[in-house]
């Protein structure tokens, strides 16, 4: 990692606003009319479904502002950013590493505000320790999405990026059962959900409202999916360097 070209990358990213705007405003809007319409005695996988709601929105805030990263890598290689950081003793995995971490900071300010919506209009009560976890799991949860973000500005051209970014987040999110809880979906449906890292970044955020603790096999599928879409990220950097 590189701290001042990390230091760099976040204010020249504050300076969209756009993106900020859309990752916190829709998950909100979207808590709001879903979750305050439920039955507070209604539940949902054995959680109250006003919390299940609660980190399902938190979720798709956090996927879209990381997987938003991939609009400032495909500017910067429209500009020739590649070309100048072959001049540099940036490695490529300080790069790559740089771009996760930044993506990792755009995706707590929506979490932090659809978790303060759950608590302050939605009555959601949770311990100390609950809310901790489901924070912490939650905040991680956005690191396969930092990856598809990094693949995406790798292989998208610019104008082309930001309409590639919102549409596989909204299919990312609608099938992986952040949207519509997967019980509820059709039988060929809940396959086609378990394809998707949404539904087990989810898996792994809610479950740690539950009694039983974390689900640890769903927590071994969302590193799997971070561990192969990082390395698919590193290769596209790497050949888009080499053929700059």
């Amino acid at each position: 990692m590189n701290r001042d070209y990390l230091i760099f990358d976040i204010r020249r990213t504050l300076r969209n606003r756009r993106v900020m705007i859309f990752s916190i405003l829709m998950p909100v809007v979207l808590f709001l009319i879903f979750g305050l319409t439920i039955p507070k005695e209604a539940s949902e996988g054995g959680i109250s479904a006003i919390a299940y709601v609660m980190v399902s929105m938190a979720m798709f805030g956090s996927m879209s502002a990381a997987m938003s990263s991939g609009g400032a890598i495909a500017a910067e290689r429209d500009g020739g950013w590649n070309r100048t950081l072959r001049l540099t003793p940036l490695k490529p995995q300080a790069y790559v590493v740089n771009k996760v971490i930044l993506s990792l900071l755009l995706a707590i300010p929506p979490l932090l505000v659809v978790f303060l919506f759950g608590m302050t209009f939605g009555h959601v009560h949770l311990s100390v320790a609950q809310w901790v976890t489901v924070a912490l799991v939650s905040w991680l949860g956005a690191l396969p999405f930092a990856a598809i973000g990094l693949v995406i500005g790798y292989v998208a051209k610019p104008d082309s990026v930001q309409p590639i970014t919102g549409l596989s987040t909204m299919l990312i999110a609608a099938f992986g059962g952040l949207w519509l809880p997967v019980d509820q979906m059709p039988k060929a449906m809940k396959y086609v959900a378990e394809l998707t890292p949404a539904y087990w970044t989810g898996q792994t955020s809610r479950s740690a409202l539950a009694q039983s603790g974390l689900d640890t096999h769903a927590l071994l599928v969302v590193i799997g999916w971070t561990v192969v879409l990082g390395f698919i990220g590193l290769r596209r950097f790497r050949a888009d360097t080499a053929r700059a």
